[in-house]
């Protein structure tokens, strides 16, 4: 019995690709979405994180200073 080994050549594709277009102009393409690459993965962690760390010391301010008020 011989088995058969299926060979999956995947080529890495560039993760940004550039075209120059006729009239000289210069078109960049990202070919993998941020969710899939490190450096998306880490930009997303921290736009919730700073999203969410804001709105609870905005909240907390505002409630600081109101009650300071009273």
């Amino acid at each position: 019995m011989t088995t058969v080994k299926k060979k999956t050549s995947q080529e890495k594709k560039p993760l940004i690709k550039t075209k120059v277009k006729p009239n000289k102009a210069v078109e960049i393409e990202i070919q993998k979405s941020p969710s899939k690459t490190v450096a998306g993965k880490v930009a997303i962690i921290l736009i919730v994180f700073g999203m969410t760390v804001l709105l609870l010391v905005s909240l907390i301010l505002l409630i600081i200073d109101i009650a300071g008020k009273l």
